[in-house]
């Protein structure tokens, strides 16, 4: 699968999947003249194009029939699609976010910076943007795991042929996963029209 068209595709099926909460948010509370929750609903847009990105082309190449012409693709590998080096970049990502929150739970990082610092993974930062790129280091991180798997589905291998980019893969996308289901249980009064939900 080619990457804008992986993108893409994983861009609409997000939209799709967060459209029926969206129409509930309009229907059920068009009486309380109140603005609607674009940073709620691009939170999750944003958690579902990430699975949507990691799993999709795994789940493409896992159960649709390859050509047989495919296979001539293992044997030009990248950065990106070396085994190896993908699992040095994705290990060093998540490290990178995994000790920064452990330093900052120990209190070596301070915990506020200001009165406007954003909590992300459990490390206080002082703006929207740094709060994003922390967010997209595990992101980053599923996405390279997922290269290799994806090469070696192309050229006829099985999907557990990269048992630790798999674990990457799967944990990641089931903490993303995990994070919208509970938003939406959280969300769910305010969708079915609750007037003071939160």
């Amino acid at each position: 699968m080619q990457t804008t068209k992986r993108f893409g595709l994983s861009a609409l099926i997000s939209f799709l999947l967060i459209l029926p909460f969206a129409l509930m948010e309009i229907i059920n509370r068009r009486n309380y003249n109140e603005d609607f929750p674009f940073i709620l609903f691009s939170f999750l847009w944003f958690n579902l194009f990430t699975v949507s990105l990691i799993l999709l082309p795994i789940a493409l190449n896992k159960w649709i029939k390859q050509d047989k012409s495919n296979s001539n693709l293992a044997q030009t590998q990248t950065l990106l699609t070396n085994p190896k080096s993908s699992l040095i970049i994705s290990v060093v990502l998540i490290l990178f976010i995994a000790i920064l929150s452990l330093l900052s739970y120990i209190g070596l990082i301070p915990s506020e910076i200001n009165t406007e610092s954003i909590l992300v993974f459990g490390i206080q930062v002082p703006s929207v943007f740094i709060a994003f790129a922390f967010y997209l280091f595990p992101i980053i991180s599923g996405y390279i795991a997922s290269m290799p798997i994806i090469r070696t589905l192309q050229s006829g291998g099985t999907l557990f042929a990269h048992p630790i980019h798999l674990v990457i893969v799967v944990a990641i996308s089931f903490l993303f996963t995990a994070g919208t289901i509970s938003l939406i249980i959280d969300q769910l009064p305010c969708f079915m029209g609750v007037q003071f939900c939160d």
